[in-house]
């Protein structure tokens, strides 16, 4: 009996497990219609009532690490300055959840999502913690418009407040 029941378990864990490699696969599928090359319409603000800065940039998004990850490199400029991004999308495999690691050349700071796909739209949610000890929810929505053209919207929620405050606007176009 005791035999029977740590097969009955050694089962489980085996069939589990591919079951969440295939959720992972899934998941990292879902995340290649992004893999490209882009040009990027940009908007940004510092605040919730500043002024909009826009400008364009270049995006090259491609699968790396045995195609674990998806991985963009973009280069533009902010407030006529230059300006590059690097950001890393993946699954984890224990959560199911989309993971998002983001850093650019402004601030230098490695910011991790956690996220989920609703229809065709990921979101990717932070809870930010300042210096100051002041809390702000950050949210990324990537907008999948077609195969060739996506969006992907920047939002912060102050502590105490309950909207989205829009803060930057990337409209992707494919180049073919």
């Amino acid at each position: 009996m005791k035999n029977l029941v740590s097969l009955a378990f050694i089962l489980f864990v085996v069939i589990k497990s591919h079951g969440q490699e295939r959720g992972q696969e899934h998941m990292l599928e879902d995340l290649s219609s992004l893999v490209g090359n882009w040009d990027v319409q940009v908007e940004v603000r510092l605040s919730a009532q500043g002024p909009w800065d826009t400008s364009v940039a270049k995006s090259t998004i491609r699968k790396t690490v045995g195609a674990k990850i998806v991985e963009e490199d973009l280069t533009g400029s902010r407030v006529n300055r230059p300006f590059t991004i690097k950001c890393l999308l993946a699954t984890n495999n224990q959560t199911l959840k989309y993971q998002r690691i983001f850093v650019d050349s402004e601030h230098g700071t490695l910011i991790d999502f956690d996220g989920n796909k609703s229809g065709n739209d990921f979101i990717f949610d932070k809870e930010w913690t300042y210096a100051n000890q002041s809390k702000v929810k950050l949210r990324v929505v990537y907008k999948l418009i077609s195969a060739n053209e996506f969006i992907v919207e920047n939002m912060r929620m102050p502590e105490g407040s309950s909207s989205w405050d829009v803060t930057g606007r990337m409209r992707y176009i494919r180049i073919r």
